[in-house]
């Protein structure tokens, strides 16, 4: 890669920050910004954090509140051809040690001080760089690290490459019923999450909508933010639609045309409830961490008892029973150090059928895809089985300060 020129950036995510005029919204948080206010916050950051070091090949752990902040440190990280491993803010303490010593990443940049409140999100905070000395460079060519729960036995680091992020953009683009241009989207959730991140921000950014972001997930929150900014969709778990759907006092969101939900299986009672009370009907997606987007219904159309149509260009088999998706390359990566690694030994660089370990069937009258639970959970957690997170997609005023110093205790 070339040496980076401000006014030029070299890197896979330029047409996205580029392709709205100057005065275009951007995102709403608590104020709106535009995209020039993006371009020049994403600009500057680029100059300060390559000023510490940050290069081509760099390894950067970002980790801290929601904010502004944290979108335009990612972007600038990006196109600094830095690879960033994306952890969420409720990762904290012992938790965040450990994986920090077991990825090596050479620089750690956190959000917020210690007062903020990490539940929030915050329009700008600030920003503290730290090189971390036992660092070390990537090892490979993905930008993006994101890692699973562990609820299939193990936490695993999951890469993704600047290819396979903008193919799953144009499937996004490609999925009827997606938001649009124009399309106001508020987010709920983080952006550690992978569909929040790719399918929520990234996407509206392909499409031309603009994304919102809520004072905080809890549901008065959620409604304010929503009426005040005429949201139109709204993204985030079954547990945020069903608190939507069946909690008190009410507030109308007469603009609302879609609401696109994932993270556990969407009741029956909840999809009745939310048309009744919002004359939508919600819709779903399914995907993991490690393949990104895999079905969606985002209109709802087909109920709650489907994830919807195979995304375009994904292609799936069932074996026994159990859903297998085709990908390119093993998408784990082997950061860990030593036996007692965090991270599971999967075979990186090979292409072929990755078990979910999800059972599925497809209906025979409208050919969409059921989910109908695990194959062998408690056996897939004593044998550390290759498995995946199921993340069932559809589904975030300070002065800004970089500090150096070393890595944590």
């Amino acid at each position: 890669m070339r040496d980076i020129d401000d006014n030029v950036p070299d890197w896979w995510g330029a047409g996205l920050l580029a392709r709205q005029p100057s005065d275009a919204p951007w995102a709403r948080g608590s104020h709106t910004v535009t995209y020039g206010a993006l371009r020049a916050e994403v600009a500057d950051l680029r100059r300060l954090l390559r000023s510490y070091g940050i290069r081509p090949g760099s390894t950067v752990a970002l980790h801290g509140v929601a904010s502004f902040s944290q979108v335009w440190t990612l972007f600038a990280l990006w196109s600094l051809g830095a690879q960033v491993l994306l952890m969420g803010p409720v990762i904290r303490g012992r938790e965040l040690g450990r994986l920090l010593d077991d990825c090596r990443p050479q620089f750690y940049v956190s959000f917020g001080t210690a007062g903020t409140v990490p539940d929030l999100f915050h329009d700008e905070c600030e920003v503290f760089v730290r090189r971390l000395r036992a660092g070390r460079p990537a090892a490979t060519g993905h930008c993006l690290v994101q890692f699973t729960s562990g609820s299939t036995g193990s936490v695993k680091a999951i890469g993704r490459d600047e290819r396979s992020l903008l193919t799953e953009l144009d499937v996004f683009r490609r999925v009827d019923g997606m938001p649009g241009t124009g399309a106001q989207v508020l987010v709920v959730g983080s952006l550690a999450h992978s569909f929040n991140l790719i399918g929520g921000l990234l996407h509206n950014m392909n499409a031309g909508a603009t994304t919102v972001f809520p004072r905080s997930t809890a549901l008065p929150a959620v409604l304010r933010t929503a009426l005040r900014t005429r949201v139109d969709t709204v993204l985030g778990t079954t547990a945020h639609v069903a608190r939507l759907a069946t909690g008190h006092r009410p507030l109308p969101m007469p603009g609302l045309r879609r609401a696109i939900v994932g993270g556990a299986r969407l009741d029956d009672s909840v999809h009745t409830a939310f048309a009744r009370r919002y004359g939508v009907r919600v819709g779903q997606a399914y995907g993991t961490t490690e393949t990104g987007v895999i079905a969606a219904d985002p209109t709802g159309w087909f109920g709650p008892g489907t994830v919807g149509m195979v995304a375009p260009g994904v292609r799936v088999r069932l074996v026994g029973g159990e859903l297998l998706v085709h990908m390119e390359e093993s998408p784990y990566l082997e950061l860990g150090t030593g036996h007692d690694s965090l991270f599971r030994r999967e075979a990186a660089g090979r292409a072929g059928w990755l078990h979910t370990r999800d059972r599925a069937a497809f209906d025979p009258a409208s050919g969409t895809l059921r989910i109908a639970g695990r194959i062998d959970p408690l056996i897939d957690r004593e044998r550390f089985t290759p498995g995946l997170e199921r993340t069932l997609l559809a589904d975030r005023t300070v002065r800004r300060a970089l500090v150096r110093g070393g890595g944590p205790a």
